[in-house]
């Protein structure tokens, strides 16, 4: 099956997803809880960018969870550090979805992958390491731009997911103005 990949968003334009405007558009804090994050968990973040919705992960998973936050451009982790840095349960690192070897087996409760789906280009590659590094029964939640990426194409990623070791799960809510909701078990 051929899935569409978009391009990847360019760290110099990062302020167009980083800032206090998308804030009050988006409740950050209520899309982490949708999307199943919980107090206590370790939980990945795949394409962290420049770190728009860490600080919420970090305060949903509390001080007795923790959040590794990844993304493939070092220009993003880099801005991600220098604006996030002082979250104490969070690590920021460069690395690619599809290849997350800092990441031992088994270790994580939650993969969160927000708005960046889309943009990576090995994305059987990245599944097979999602599961990977999920616990059994860990959770793969994603949130896609709902004006970027079409439903077909969501459609598609969803039926190559359950295609790859995961099982589909119901999410709270479906879309919300800006983004679609897709929610995996892994088997």
């Amino acid at each position: 099956m051929k899935l569409k990949t978009y391009d990847l968003f360019p760290a110099f334009f990062s302020f167009i997803i980083d800032n206090r405007l998308r804030s009050l558009v988006e409740n950050m804090e209520r899309n982490v809880e949708i999307m199943g994050v919980e107090r206590g968990m370790k939980v990945l973040e795949a394409g962290c960018g420049s770190g728009f919705v860490t600080p919420a992960l970090s305060k949903a998973v509390g001080k007795e969870g923790f959040v590794i936050s990844v993304d493939i451009q070092e220009k993003m982790i880099e801005k991600a550090k220098k604006k996030r840095g002082y979250l104490q349960n969070v690590d920021f690192r460069i690395s690619s979805v599809s290849d997350l070897n800092s990441i031992e087996d088994g270790g994580i409760d939650l993969a969160f992958l927000y708005y960046s789906f889309h943009e990576i280009n090995n994305k059987e590659g990245a599944v097979g390491e999602l599961r990977r590094v999920l616990k059994p029964n860990g959770i793969l939640s994603i949130k896609e731009p709902r004006f970027e990426v079409s439903g077909k194409d969501r459609e598609s990623y969803k039926e190559f997911i359950t295609g790859h070791g995961f099982a589909s799960a119901e999410s709270p809510k479906d879309c919300d103005l800006l983004g679609c909701y897709l929610k995996f078990i892994k088997r």
